[in-house]
């Protein structure tokens, strides 16, 4: 009994604080609703006083702004005058330019002059009158072609030697004032009025077709203490009144045009000054209402709560799944990954060990935001140092946290929180798992929409991690060894092997293949060491894993590279390379690049082909660059030749103690004639083949440093392009005896737009 008593005193109790709580609201909600209306009010004035000052500035500013243009008109009609000509030039060339209509020039004899002709005014206007008031804009007043026509005109004296010799006027339409300043006022759902300060006489009335006086607001029903009295001995001020239109009240500001004696006013209606009040009547009102379906919500609760367990139990069981079968599918940690990011509805999923285990997930719309290179390690080493001080607080192998950029971690960690700012990184949830080996792993989510339901499969999956990703760096441990350069990190050519087949099915819309070899390397290995020459290639290896992460980089050799980049556009890589190439040159490291691009139909290998070639010419032309100062005068030598075979025959009997030897070659038949015998060579074979000869020479007589760029020189097509633009492809080498050789070859017929016909100079250094 004793029970049942106390659960029914506990319902008593929840019904009087409910009963309370509803009244407390309640009066909370009368206050909030009466403090919104009278800022509402407070606002209403604060905006038509903003308001009505935008629409005068800019009126003022298209009126002043004609009166110039007028300005320069008058001094053109002034100069028209004493050079005694008409003003017709002027007149006849006129067209509208803001406000201003139409333009005419009263005479000193009374003669109005406009484009249609001349109207004598006789008496109707004085000449002198018009030209003691100087310039000025009128009110509304009649046209002085037709009296039936009101209009405002803005006058400029034409003065010649300080006298008036007649007087400017632009006209401005009412109508045309109307049209631009009612599209105005209807923007600002506003009724806008303008009228002469003296007269009263409206000039823009956005209400009526009809202008009248603003007298007429004499008879209007005035509230809050509001009169028209005490608006006409005010200058500005705010006013209220009963519209005869609408019926609705009018809250009103007025304020003078000073420089054009003219006063605008302003006014909005009640509907539209209460609007953002009544829609925030509406929204308390809601609020309310919701307030008292809390107890059932609170049920609801209890039943998402459940269905939240359940999924969270369904998603743990399906990333289980692909963590038991991660060695045998390498794919399925980013599957898993993904799982993560699309229960939680986060930006991105990651995960991290200490065995340098390092995924990142992300949806195709966040790509592009996913942190790479220092800001990824930057990333990784502060939630590291959290995760150290959380296991060491909780002294357990499993801890949850949430990191946001809010004004605790502002004030503890300024560094960290302005970097969160800027990745608009709004949260980090993550688990962090240590083994009892010691060894941390991390796994968490950016962004979670569902933040709480991301904690919770966490804590279910994050061992799952830790242990798949131990087990996976024990029974990988062979197959990573065979398929990673050692020195570099970076996959090596059974890699390249393996990978040649799943890339040819892949197919990749975007698909660049880049080929990279290290100039100079066994320059560095015999001048510093080979520990200098491995300290280049692991920092080129380095700096080609950070651009181009998560694409494949392949060691081909002891100073090749080669990288597969898939679904990127091509000038995005371009700008990768060139990264690349400035980081080398901080380093004083040179390498030459080949680049190959497809946007469909690829063939890797064929592809691979390509972008070596490029590479070789690039080779080849990196050489030709280095020594170009030692070359340049032998160039010069000879890039002007255009005499017969005969003359350089005689030339070059001459100058022999200059050459070890030269050959006129057909870049089409590979056939070779010696116009000064090669001493270097001393084979006896037939020279129907010289790139045969050119490759015996490079094998056996040059130094192994220079085999490569020479033989770029056997791409006979390449030659071809560098010789039809203009070019002299040129290298210098050395040979194994340390002789220093300067291989020039030069086109010999500028006519042949084959460039088939070639001189090959080997000239002494």
């Amino acid at each position: 009994m004793a029970v049942k008593y106390g659960k029914k005193r506990s319902r008593q109790n929840t019904v009087l604080y409910t009963v309370v709580t509803a009244l407390l609201l309640s009066i909370v909600f009368l206050a909030m609703v009466g403090n919104f209306y009278s800022r509402a009010e407070d606002e209403a004035y604060e905006m038509l006083h903003t308001q009505t000052k935008q629409i005068k500035d800019d009126l003022t500013l298209q009126l002043l702004s004609d009166r110039e243009n007028l300005v320069s008109m008058a001094n053109f009609a002034a100069k028209l005058y004493a050079d005694g000509e008409s003003y017709d030039i002027m007149l006849d060339s006129f067209k509208p330019i803001g406000l201003i209509a139409n333009i005419g020039i009263l005479t000193p004899e009374g003669i109005f002059i406009t484009r249609e002709g001349e109207l004598d005014l006789g008496q109707s206007i004085s000449f002198l009158a018009e030209a003691n008031r100087g310039a000025y804009i009128s009110g509304r007043v009649p046209d002085l072609t037709n009296e039936k026509v009101e209009l405002v005109r803005s006058a400029v004296p034409i003065r010649v030697e300080d006298q008036t010799v007649g007087i400017l006027y632009g006209i401005v339409r009412l109508d045309g004032l109307d049209g631009k300043y009612d599209k105005m006022a209807k923007e600002l759902d506003a009724q806008l009025y303008v009228y002469e300060t003296l007269s009263g006489d409206y000039v823009i009335d956005t209400v009526r077709d009809q202008l009248g006086n603003v007298s007429e607001l004499k008879d209007r029903k005035y509230t809050n203490g509001n009169s028209y009295e005490a608006m006409k001995q005010t200058d500005k001020g705010f006013t209220s009144f009963i519209s005869a239109y609408s019926g609705e009240e009018l809250y009103l500001h007025y304020s003078p045009i000073e420089e054009l004696g003219w006063t605008i006013m302003l006014a909005r209606p009640e509907s539209e000054v209460f609007a953002a009040a009544h829609s925030i009547f509406r929204m308390l009102l809601f609020t309310f209402l919701l307030m008292a379906l809390i107890i059932v919500c609170y049920l609801a609760v209890l039943m998402r709560d459940a269905k939240n367990h359940s999924e969270v139990t369904t998603c743990a069981s399906k990333i289980r799944k692909l963590l038991l079968e991660l060695n045998q599918q390498q794919g399925n940690i980013n599957t898993a990954l993904k799982e993560m990011a699309s229960f939680s509805k986060a930006r991105s999923a990651f995960f991290f060990n200490a065995d340098g285990e390092d995924y990142n997930y992300a949806f195709p719309n966040y790509v592009k935001v996913l942190l790479t290179g220092e800001d990824r390690r930057y990333f990784i080493a502060q939630i590291l140092r959290y995760a150290a001080e959380l296991h060491q607080i909780n002294n357990a192998s499993l801890s949850l946290m949430r990191i946001i950029p809010n004004a605790h971690l502002e004030k503890t960690n300024p560094e960290f929180y302005d970097f969160l700012r800027n990745h608009q990184i709004r949260e980090i949830s993550f688990a962090s798992v240590i083994d009892k080996n010691n060894r941390v792993g991390i796994l968490g989510t950016m962004n979670p929409k569902k933040s709480r339901k991301v904690r919770l499969l966490l804590e279910e999956i994050a061992f799952c991690f830790s242990i798949a990703f131990y087990n996976k760096s024990h029974l990988n441990k062979t197959e990573q060894a065979a398929t990673t350069d050692s020195l570099t990190g970076v996959l090596n050519r059974v890699a390249y092997k393996k990978d040649l087949l799943e890339l040819d099915a892949d197919k990749a819309e975007q698909f660049t293949c880049i080929y990279i070899d290290v100039n100079e390397l066994h320059l560095r290995n015999n001048r510093y060491g080979h520990a200098a020459g491995d300290e280049m290639l692991l920092y080129i290896a380095n700096s080609l894993k950070e651009l181009f992460y998560r694409h494949r980089v392949y060691r081909m050799g002891g100073d090749e590279f080669l990288i597969f980049v898939q679904g990127v556009e091509l000038e995005t890589v371009k700008t990768k390379l060139d990264l690349f190439m400035g980081q080398l040159k901080l380093k004083d490291y040179h390498v030459a690049i080949g680049v190959s691009h497809r946007t469909q139909n690829t063939d890797t290998e064929e592809m691979v082909r390509e972008a070596e070639v490029r590479m070789y010419e690039a080779k080849a032309e990196y050489y030709q660059n280095k020594e170009q100062s030692v070359s340049k005068s032998v160039s010069q030598n000879y890039v002007q030749i255009e005499t017969g075979i005969q003359e350089i025959d005689a030339m070059l009997s001459i100058l022999k103690d200059h050459y070890h030897g030269i050959y006129r070659v057909s870049l089409d038949t590979d056939r070779a004639r010696r116009i000064l015998m090669p001493a270097y060579l001393g084979y006896q074979e037939k020279e129907d083949h010289f790139t045969q000869l050119l490759k015996k020479y490079v094998d056996e007589l040059v130094d192994a440093d220079f085999h490569r760029p020479l033989r770029g020189f056997m791409n006979y097509d390449s030659l071809k392009r560098q010789l039809s633009e203009g070019k002299t492809p040129r290298i210098t080498f050395k040979k194994v005896n340390g002789e220093v050789v300067i291989l020039s070859v030069y086109r010999l017929d500028e006519t042949d737009e084959n460039v088939a016909n070639t001189l090959w100079v080997f000239a002494k250094d």
